[in-house]
C-alpha cells in the first residue's frame, strides 16, 4: 500500500485513559503515535500501591503498553537495561530495570496531548531516539514527576528526545504538517492536534472541556479547525491553499468521557459552593484533596484562604510543581497564585533535603527571602489560626501532628479519579477520618466536556468520520449521530482502519 492513512487504536478503546493511537500516512511515509498512556484501572488490577512492573514483557502481556509486533514497529522500546535497587513503600527492596541504550526505530514520533499519566506514562519505556512532541509545560510537569518520585519502569523519563511546542507552532514530520492548539482541561498545557494528512485534515481532540475558566481556548481550537488560519498564514502555494480550504475534516478522534453521564458544573460553581460553605463556617481546619497539577483548583482554594485569612499549607513537593509552573507562564491565570509571593501559602517540610528538587525549591525560597514560610510538622499542633492542609493521602506524620481536638472537615475536590493518580484513595481517607469525627464533602468540576458540549463540538467540526475514544460508552455516539451525515466508527484494539 502506498496511499491512504491507517489508524490503529491500541488504548483508550471502550475505556477511559490509556490513550495510544498509531497513525500511518503511507503517501508521506510517516508513522506517529497520538498519546502514549497507560490505563490506570487496568494497572490497579495488577499492582498494589508500592508495587511496580518487573519488565517490559509483563507490561505488554497485560496490555498496559503497545505490542510493537502487532503494529509492525521496530525499535519502539529499548532492548538493553541497567539494574537498580530501590525500596518499596512497605520497606522491602526491589530490583528494577532502567533504560540506557539507544537504537534506530521506524516510528517517526509520539505526540503527547497533556501531562496526565493516562496519556503519557508508557513513554518511560520507549527508545530514546524516538522524538516526543509535546507542550513546553507538559515536558516540565513530566520531568517534575520523574525527579520527585521513586525510579521504576513506569517512572523513567530521563534523556527523552523532547521536541517542545506552543500554540501557533507548526510541526513538520517528514513533510506532514501538524498544528497543536491549546484547549481547556483540568491541567495546564493541554492540546488538541490538527494533522494535515494525505487524505485530509484529521483532528485529535485530546481531553478538553467547555466549562472551565479557559473555555475560550477550546473555542479557539474550534475556530482553528474551521479556518486553518495557522497553516494558511504560512502557505504560499495557491493550489495547496485552495485544497486546504475546500477539504472537509476527514476524521475526528474525540475524547468522549462524559457522553453517558454529565452534570452542569464549572469552576465558578465550585467557588460559589465554597463561599457558601464559608459564609457560615464552623470548622477550624480543612483537609483538601485535588489533583496536584489541577492549577484551577489550586487557585480557587488559595484565593479562598487568602480571602478569609486562612493559612494554606502544602508540602514542598507541591511547592516544587507550582514553582515550575510559575516559572514558565503561558497564560495570566498561571501567574495567580505566585508560590513565592503569596504569604498565606506555607510549605510543610521534613528536616533534611535529600533530593535535588528539594534543594532547588528551598533555595528558591531563601533567595526570595521567603523561607520564613517553611514550617515543620510539629508546628501544625501549635497553629492558632484557621488553616487548610492540602493532602494526597494521610501520612503518619500528618496524623501524628494534627490537633484533632479542633473541628476539622475533609473536602474531596479531585477532578476525575482516572486523571493524575493511579489510586483513587478518597474513600479510604474519608473512612480514616470518620474515627476523628471529621465529615467529608465533595465539591468538584470535571475536566471533561459534558454530553451537550461534546455533541455541539462534534457538530461544529462536522467530520466525515467520528472515532469516539476515552469513553466506556462509545455506543452512545452511534445512537446520537444515527441520523447525521457523520459516520461513527467504533474502533477495536489493534484492528486497522483505512482512510
Amino acid at each position: 500500500m502506498n496511499h491512504g492513512v491507517r489508524l490503529i487504536f491500541v488504548g483508550g478503546v471502550n475505556e477511559i485513559g490509556g490513550n495510544a493511537v498509531l497513525l500511518e500516512d503511507f503517501e508521506k511515509n510517516v508513522k506517529i503515535f497520538l498519546d502514549f498512556g497507560i490505563n490506570t484501572k487496568r494497572y490497579n488490577d495488577h499492582y498494589k500501591k508500592g508495587e511496580f512492573p518487573k519488565n517490559l514483557e509483563e507490561l505488554v502481556r497485560i496490555n498496559l503498553i503497545p505490542n510493537e509486533e502487532k503494529l509492525s514497529l521496530q525499535g519502539l522500546y529499548t532492548k538493553m537495561f541497567s539494574k537498580i535497587t530501590f525500596k518499596q513503600e512497605n520497606g522491602k527492596k526491589m530490583s528494577g530495570m532502567l533504560l540506557d541504550y539507544h537504537q534506530s526505530s521506524n516510528l517517526d514520533g509520539i505526540l503527547i496531548s497533556h501531562p496526565h499519566k493516562d496519556h503519557y506514562l508508557a513513554l518511560s519505556s520507549i527508545n530514546r531516539m524516538i522524538p516526543v512532541y509535546t507542550g513546553v509545560v507538559t515536558k516540565e510537569i513530566i520531568e517534575a514527576f520523574y525527579k520527585s518520585s521513586k525510579p521504576s519502569l513506569i517512572n523513567n523519563f530521563g534523556n527523552l528526545n523532547w521536541k517542545t511546542f506552543r500554540t501557533g507552532d507548526i510541526l513538520d514530520i517528514k513533510g506532514m504538517k501538524i498544528v497543536p492548539y491549546h484547549v481547556d482541561h483540568s491541567i495546564p498545557a493541554a492540546y488538541g492536534f490538527i494533522i494535515y494528512s494525505s487524505v485530509g485534515p484529521i483532528i485529535y481532540s485530546g481531553d478538553f472541556r467547555m466549562h472551565g475558566p479557559l473555555s475560550r481556548m477550546t473555542e479557539e481550537f474550534l475556530h482553528e479547525i474551521k479556518t486553518h488560519e495557522t497553516l494558511l498564514s504560512r502557505t504560499e502555494n495557491k493550489i495547496e491553499l485552495k485544497a486546504i480550504r475546500e477539504k472537509r475534516i476527514k476524521a475526528l478522534i474525540c475524547s468522549g468521557t462524559k457522553i453517558n453521564k454529565s452534570t452542569i458544573e464549572s469552576e465558578k460553581l465550585v467557588e460559589e459552593n465554597l463561599n457558601q460553605l464559608f459564609s457560615n463556617n464552623p470548622f477550624d481546619f480543612i483537609l483538601v484533596k485535588h489533583d496536584r497539577i489541577d492549577w484551577d483548583r489550586f487557585r480557587t482554594f488559595s484565593n479562598l484562604a487568602k480571602k478569609y485569612e486562612w493559612k494554606y499549607i502544602i508540602t514542598e513537593k507541591d511547592a516544587y510543581f507550582y514553582y515550575l509552573l510559575n516559572k514558565d507562564v503561558i497564560h495570566d491565570t498561571m501567574r495567580n497564585p505566585n508560590i513565592l509571593e503569596e504569604d498565606h501559602i506555607h510549605i510543610l517540610i521534613k528536616k533534611h533535603a535529600t533530593n535535588t528538587w528539594q534543594k532547588e525549591i528551598r533555595q528558591a525560597f531563601k533567595e526570595y527571602k521567603k523561607h520564613h514560610r517553611f514550617m515543620s510538622y510539629k508546628q501544625l499542633k501549635q497553629l492558632d489560626g484557621k488553616f487548610f492542609v492540602y493532602i494526597t493521602y494521610l501520612d503518619k506524620q500528618l496524623k501524628k501532628n494534627l490537633n484533632f481536638n479542633l473541628k476539622g472537615l475533609f473536602i474531596s475536590s479531585s477532578i476525575d479519579p482516572y486523571a493524575e493518580e493511579f489510586y483513587d484513595n478518597t474513600s479510604h481517607i474519608r473512612k480514616e477520618l470518620e474515627d476523628y469525627g471529621i465529615p467529608a464533602y465533595r465539591i468538584h468540576a470535571s475536566g471533561h466536556a459534558t454530553a451537550h458540549d461534546l455533541i455541539n463540538f462534534i457538530n461544529e467540526i462536522n467530520p466525515e468520520i467520528l472515532f469516539p475514544i476515552h469513553t466506556e460508552h462509545p455506543e452512545f455516539f452511534q445512537k446520537i449521530f444515527s441520523s447525521s451525515p457523520i459516520k461513527v466508527i467504533l474502533p477495536e484494539p489493534y484492528e486497522p482502519i483505512i482512510l
